[in-house]
Parts: structure tokens; sequence; C-alpha cells
């Protein structure tokens, strides 16, 4: 099947652009001088089951508060990494290891491709982004933000994915139609439910551990420029 979207968004971190060295990376490397000795495979795995898990709890409890997005991800991490005490503090200790490090950002492969291709044919774009705020600086560094109508930024915006009001929000200034509407992002939990709860078409970033079910009107690629096959 092909489809004829009005607008593409687009997830920001390890979707279009990703960091040297990379956000799951620097996370197994904080964990490690914190004393939580685990494979790198281990913490990517962990990590994207806890974005899953966590999304489907927000989803149950239809509360989708930022702080409480990530401290549940962040506790739900640990648990899928076997860690049982004393996690409040593990957690304030990786954050700021984490708010220490300023990594140099590059294209996720095949990402600058698909974006000069959809500029070329005339796609309206925007980010829909879990961030820190600097995401529009971020875009600024790599040489992408003219590619983009609008850029929503989770900390400017008090909001969050997989909050499907965030996904609204888009809409509300793109005036487009959510089954108009495709989304790419690697997280299933955070952006293809988000996406889809909010009547997107959605273009899953596989990241090779997690294994879902069959869901409609969202796709599978390997690489951002994957996106093309489905596009009339």
């Amino acid at each position: 099947m092909r489809i004829r979207p009005s607008l593409i968004t687009f997830d920001f971190g390890d979707t279009l652009v990703t960091s040297d060295p990379p956000y799951l990376t620097r996370i197994w490397m904080a964990l490690q001088e914190l004393g939580v000795k685990r494979a790198l495979s281990e913490v990517e795995k962990a990590y994207h089951f806890a974005d899953w898990r966590t999304s489907e709890e927000l989803f149950r409890q239809k509360d989708f508060a930022p702080k409480k997005y990530q401290q549940l991800l962040g506790e739900t991490l640990l648990k899928e990494l076997g860690v049982k005490s004393g996690t409040g503090q593990l957690l304030r200790e990786l954050a700021r290891w984490l708010t220490g490090m300023r990594p140099e950002r590059v294209m996720v492969p095949g990402a600058e491709k698909l974006l000069r291709e959809l500029k070329r044919r005339g796609y309206r774009m925007g980010i829909i982004s879990n961030n820190d705020g600097r995401t529009c600086e971020k875009c600024r560094a790599v040489g992408i933000e003219e590619y983009f109508s609008f850029i929503l930024d989770s900390t400017l915006e008090q909001m969050v994915k997989p909050d499907p009001e965030f996904f609204k929000k888009a809409l509300a200034i793109s005036g487009a139609r959510p089954e108009d509407s495709l989304h790419v992002g690697d997280l299933w939990g955070s952006d293809i439910l988000g996406a889809s709860s909010a009547g997107f078409w959605a273009a899953w970033l596989w990241n090779g551990y997690l294994r879902p079910g069959r869901k409609s009107r969202v796709f599978r690629i390997e690489r951002p420029d994957q996106v093309l096959n489905f596009l009339a």
C-alpha cells in the first residue's frame, strides 16, 4: 500500500539525528560507571521495552504528565535490568551523568536523503520530539532546521509522547487531518502507539528488539529513507 500524506512528522533522536556516542550507549556508559554492569545490547533492549510498557501504562491511567512519563520510564528501565533497590538515587545520578555530556550530533544514515527527497516532492514536515528544550538548536547544528514547518519539543510544550494531544497539536498547527498524516519514529510506545492513538499513519524504524503484533496503518522500516517505498 502507498499513501499520500499531507503532513509527515518525525521523532528527532535516533530517527533523524543520533549522537556520538548514541543516547542508549551513553545510558549504558553511565550505568557502568554507577555500578550496573550490563551488556550494551541488554540496556538497548531494556530501554525499548521500558518505553513500550511505560506508554501502555500511561494509556491505562489516562495520565500523560511529562514528569510521570520520565519517572515511570526510568523505574521501568531499571526493573527490566533487574535493579531492585536504590532506584531513586540511581535515577538521579543517571540524570546528572547524562546532563553533563555534550555529544556530537550526526545524521542517522538515510535521514538526510529522505528529507531532501520529501522537500523536492513538496511534502510539509514537522518534528514532534521528547527532548530537553533544544531540539531547534540541535536541528540547526546538523543543518536540517530549514526542512520543517514546525518543531515541537516536549520540554517547551509541556507535553510528552505518547500523549495523543501532543500529536494533535501538530495537526492544529498544520491544518492536516490525522488520516492524512504520517509519523516516523523509532520507539514503539512513545512514537507508534502515540501517533496511532491520534489517528496518524506511522512508520516504525525497527530496533531489532521488539516484536509487537501487527497494527493497522503502521509499517516497519529499517532505514529512514525506506519511508519513500510507502509514498504514492
